[in-house]
């Protein structure tokens, strides 16, 4: 299902993509591709204020999300570090990623496509992707069951993560104080109007709220 611009919600990600090339992009995807068992494509843009690439992956899996998230908790699915326990294979090629390009890599926006949902992350700072991966798939499973109304409603897309915006100061991009952790934007085809459903992790509930996107 194609994305739609949507007026309620923010994405920190905005701006004009464009097609530039990074050292060792080749092989971290081969790793990703191998961690995750999918396809991978990925667009880059670059940054002049920084001489900086940031990378927008798809991953395209054939299985659906209850699946990965079973063979995630056995740690055979996604590569990524969810604890303190040590590095992880995505870990370690992001890392070599980074260093191959001297620092000015990053991951702005990754989406997981399932065959029943979609999970798209934007970054909220810098190296915040990769830095909170396994984290963010860890919260995923440990809140499934609510933000699938008790296991009765798969959400069509998920958004990681979401922010209401104070109409009198707005919204910055890299506030230190925005977390992948406090809301999340759902989207289920029950909806006629497609109105995002707005899912706090605090409270483990879901509210209609008026949300904006970031432009």
């Amino acid at each position: 299902m194609p994305y739609q611009k949507r007026s309620n919600l923010i994405f920190p990600l905005a701006g004009i993509r464009t097609f530039v090339a990074a050292e060792g992009l080749d092989e971290f995807i081969r790793t990703l591709e191998k961690d995750f068992f999918a396809e991978v494509t990925v667009k880059c843009r670059y940054k002049r204020e920084n001489e900086g690439t940031e990378l927008i992956l798809d991953i395209n899996c054939n299985f659906g999300l209850t699946e990965s998230l079973h063979h995630f908790n056995t740690e055979d699915w996604g590569g990524v570090a969810c604890n303190s326990s040590g590095n992880s294979s995505f870990d370690n090629a992001f890392a070599r990623l980074r260093e191959i390009n001297d620092g000015n890599v990053d991951i702005t926006e990754l989406s997981i496509h399932f065959r029943d949902t979609s999970l798209v992350i934007s970054k909220v700072q810098d190296y915040s992707i990769p830095e909170q991966l396994g984290a963010i798939i860890n919260k995923i499973s440990e809140h499934f069951v609510y933000f699938t109304k008790g296991l009765t409603e798969m959400p069509y897309e998920i958004f990681v993560p979401v922010f209401e915006e104070d109409p009198k100061i707005g919204t910055t991009k890299n506030d230190p104080n925005q977390s992948f952790f406090d809301h999340w934007g759902l989207y289920f085809e029950d909806d006629p109007q497609l109105d995002a459903m707005v899912y706090s992790l605090e409270s483990k509930t879901m509210e209609k709220e008026d949300f904006f996107l970031l432009d």
